[in-house]
């Protein structure tokens, strides 16, 4: 699906005066959705809008399909240049072929405003880097999951997590070799780029954050 013009986005008539910027925040899963959907609010300049996968199981979070939910959800909100709005896909690499992520990256090369954050092998890469400052070299998915729980008892708790996006940010970054670079290195993330645009929007005090 092609993607829509710049000049036909534009929020319905009678929208209400916002003095904030939206992420809108195309997602794999839901433990993605729900990371980001923390920081919705937490600032008055921050609004964050996540669109989780239909079909955890199915093929509903593919590149594809999430092209189509980014085009989906501007046809029925439409989208306002003035606030210097941003759309990401945040995604994976270990389930999907690299021609239809490298078909989703020139979307956003060609897109005003769009970009993509990707994790490989998974987004719990990105969670692992706010405890850690050291590189890791993943295995597989369980492998990431299962480090998490040596982190943190129990495992991944949003609440735990995000507070420490700084933490993340900083670590994923300095061990991105490639930052021109759109497809990451086994055990690098991209998202540190979309930490960097939500930390501009939040309130810090002394270097730590007010969430």
């Amino acid at each position: 699906m092609p993607p829509i013009k710049k000049s036909n986005r534009s929020y319905k008539k009678g929208e209400p005066f916002r003095d904030a910027r939206k992420f809108i925040v195309i997602c794999e899963g839901e433990r993605e959705a729900d990371y980001f959907n923390y920081f919705d609010g937490k600032s008055q300049k921050l609004i964050v809008k996540t669109i989780a996968p239909i079909d955890e199981n199915g093929g509903e979070s593919a590149p594809n399909h999430l092209k189509q939910r980014a085009s989906e959800y501007i046809e029925e909100n439409g989208w306002e240049t003035n606030y210097e709005d941003q759309l990401w896909f945040v995604l994976d690499v270990d389930k999907w072929e690299r021609v239809s992520i490298d078909e989703l990256n020139h979307l956003t090369d060609i897109t005003p405003n769009w970009f993509m954050a990707i994790s490989n092998i998974c987004f719990e890469v990105w969670l692992y880097y706010h405890k850690s400052s050291e590189k890791v070299i993943p295995n597989d998915s369980n492998h990431m999951k299962q480090l998490l729980h040596d982190q943190i008892n129990g495992g991944y708790k949003v609440e735990v997590y995000a507070p420490e996006i700084i933490n993340a940010t900083k670590n994923s970054k300095n061990i991105d070799e490639n930052e021109d670079g759109y497809f990451p290195d086994n055990g690098v993330t991209k998202v540190y780029k979309l930490g960097e645009e939500i930390l501009s929007l939040l309130q810090m005090t002394d270097g730590i954050l007010d969430v």
